[in-house]
């Protein structure tokens, strides 16, 4: 009888044991689930670190450039859908793609004069809490541009969670643009990745709205698995016909960063230079470092004293003269109406992203772009001919956003005087 107690006595307690388990169980599990939900949703772990910046200057005059202020208003519009949570590949602190975004905007801050008449706003878009359960949130509305209350923007994109309403984004700043005053910079930080179809739409949309007063700027923030997403920014460049599209990778140091800003906030004019007495055909080049003897009377030229248009931003992979550059040409239009007898060679360049023969047949179709634009402004065709050289002859080095630009450009030499 006493065994038979026994017995009954480990059984109960086997029993109770066995429910306390299960009862913890069943705590654990539901905890873990909110947990992992949390995660998903975006919620932020630690606040992003902004490593010491020092800008450079911009806009600085010079005997040969000017600089004149093009841009009003500057809209930034941030990516705080959920795959910008992924840690950013260039990133050695393991960064977020979120936090290289606000790092570069904070860079941007730095960068921008201080004394400058600008206005400025901050939209985010995702989905989700981050977002205020909406598809887009202003962060700072549209105002006059202080330091301070940019970095306040900035502050209150703290995560990042669900979708790519990318579309939403650009409807949205449709509307809050209206208060903009004069030009308009819309700044685009993304990974281009699940945006919804129409998103193209959208941006021609609020191109039409605003006209030429509208340009694009796009920074990819991505990593290698991205990249079909930096094509999209930069369609999105390519339908404003102005603007520019980088890669935030190539942005970080001072002097990347001023040049994009100079890009966005100014235009630049060369300086006619006095001719020298070593100077024989007067276009401000001296003789020992003219590559380019006899060129025309007021022609604009580049540092080895040819004529040519250096600043064209084509743009990466774009044949599409931009309106903010077609201006440059007006001196080329000037110059063949005043020497109506000189024939030329319109020489396309490109810089050496993508592959040799590619960048061949990209040069060529260039140099016609170029051509059919001084045609419809009146020059006879008959007085011009095509080349391109691809990538074969740069004037500055490959390796920086600068040198790129730069080697994306249309010469002019005499075939007959």
């Amino acid at each position: 009888m006493l065994n038979l107690q026994i017995e009954s006595v480990k059984i109960y307690i086997t029993i109770i044991h066995f429910r306390r388990e299960n009862m913890l169980k069943k705590f654990i599990i539901p905890v873990m689930s909110v947990t992992g939900l949390a995660l998903l949703s975006g919620c932020a772990t630690e606040p992003t670190t902004y490593p010491k910046f020092t800008a450079a200057p911009v806009a600085q005059p010079t005997s040969a450039a000017q600089f004149k202020q093009k841009t009003d208003t500057v809209f930034v519009i941030l990516d705080s859908s959920s795959s910008m949570n992924a840690t950013y590949q260039g990133s050695s602190t393991g960064d977020s793609k979120l936090d290289v975004e606000k790092q570069f905007l904070y860079r941007l801050k730095k960068t921008i004069p201080a004394n400058m008449s600008l206005s400025t706003g901050v939209q985010t878009f995702g989905s989700g809490h981050c977002v205020g359960w909406s598809s887009t949130q202003m962060d700072e509305q549209i105002s006059s541009f202080s330091s301070a209350k940019f970095q306040e923007s900035l502050d209150k994109a703290e995560c990042a969670s669900g979708g790519s309403p990318l579309n939403s984004a650009l409807e949205q700043a449709a509307t809050d643009l209206d208060s903009a005053r004069g030009n308009i910079a819309v700044l685009i930080l993304s990974d281009g990745q699940q945006v919804p179809a129409n998103t193209m739409t959208k941006a021609q949309e609020l191109k039409d709205k605003f006209g030429s007063r509208l340009c694009i700027y796009t920074v990819w923030v991505g990593n290698d698995y991205d990249a079909d997403g930096q094509f999209v920014l930069q369609e999105l460049t390519n339908i404003s016909q102005c603007g520019r599209s980088a890669d935030v990778a190539e942005l970080n140091s001072s002097a990347s960063v001023a040049h994009f800003t100079e890009h966005m906030l100014y235009t630049q004019t060369a300086v006619a230079a006095a001719p020298t007495s070593n100077d024989s055909d007067g276009d401000g080049v001296i003789n020992s470092k003219d590559k380019c003897a006899n060129t025309p009377v007021g022609a604009k030229v580049n540092s080895q004293g040819c004529w040519s248009y250096n600043s064209v931003d084509f743009g990466f992979d774009s044949t599409t003269i931009p309106a903010s550059s077609k201006p440059l040409f007006d001196n080329a239009i000037y110059t063949l109406k005043r020497n109506s007898n000189l024939k030329v060679q319109l020489e396309g360049h490109t810089d050496s992203t993508g592959p040799e023969a590619y960048n061949q047949g990209l040069s060529e179709r260039r140099a016609e772009a170029v051509k059919k634009h001084l045609v419809e402004s009146g020059i006879d065709a008959s007085r011009l001919t095509t080349v391109g050289y691809g990538e074969s002859n740069p004037i500055s080095p490959n390796d920086t956003a600068k040198g790129r630009t730069e080697n994306r450009r249309v010469g002019f030499s005499i075939t007959a005087r």
